[in-house]
């Protein structure tokens, strides 16, 4: 019976020198300031405009996915036109690659893991990772447009696009993938605790954003 090799998952940081380290770890909490300035920049947007409200809650059915409210609100602020929404590794997982010029889009995404920490071996010299404990807490993230990706190694499986090439703007991949479609009060109580060092949100606007609007949740169901 042959030997099996046991192959470890290195983390694609493990290799960074301190200087790499260091510039991750500022471009990483620069990003998360830009998430979190995005969602406060949408939310005082929305509580002077009313009337965006039901515009939002569509918006946000498209982008959200498995993404939070407030992140769908951060978005907006970003990319008002936003089709769907994508990390760089879920759209290759699509086949798409990211265009080397988009412009990224940052959120904020939870995760949590083992605290993994780097000692040198006295007996062998080398830089071994072990884990000391748990870890859990918000990080950012780099989201893109489906219209900032391309085919990646194979044609697009819709349109037939060569790789690196623009889709044409009738490929289904363009088509919005539609999930629940947020309440009112969902939006109210999202901007009420955003803004609520600056006194909170006030729901006289969500009775004007509901004057004369259709029930978007009542087409949803159509």
């Amino acid at each position: 019976m042959g030997s099996t090799t046991r192959r470890t998952r290195r983390r694609p940081r493990a290799n960074f020198t301190p200087e790499q380290r260091a510039e991750y770890a500022a471009r990483k909490q620069a990003d998360k300031q830009a998430a979190i300035a995005a969602r406060e920049s949408a939310a005082a947007l929305l509580a002077q405009r009313p009337d965006l409200l039901d515009p939002f809650r569509i918006y946000a059915s498209r982008v959200m996915g498995h993404r939070t409210l407030g992140n769908a609100l951060g978005m907006m602020a970003q990319r008002p036109d936003a089709i769907r929404v994508n990390s760089a590794f879920f759209w290759a997982r699509e086949g798409r690659a990211v265009r080397s010029e988009a412009q990224p889009m940052c959120v904020l995404a939870r995760r949590k893991g083992n605290k993994i920490v780097e000692s040198e071996n006295p007996d062998t010299g080398e830089t071994e990772e072990t884990v000391e404990g748990k870890w859990s807490g918000w990080t950012a993230e780099r989201v893109f447009d489906v219209r900032d990706t391309v085919p990646a190694k194979k044609p697009c499986e819709h349109c037939g696009t060569e790789p690196g090439g623009t889709c044409p703007g009738s490929c289904a991949v363009y088509v919005p993938v539609v999930g629940p479609v947020p309440t009112r009060e969902e939006v109210a109580e999202l901007l009420d605790e955003i803004l609520r060092d600056e006194g909170g949100f006030d729901l006289d606007f969500l009775e004007a954003a509901a004057d004369g609007a259709e029930d978007l949740d009542d087409e949803a169901d159509e």
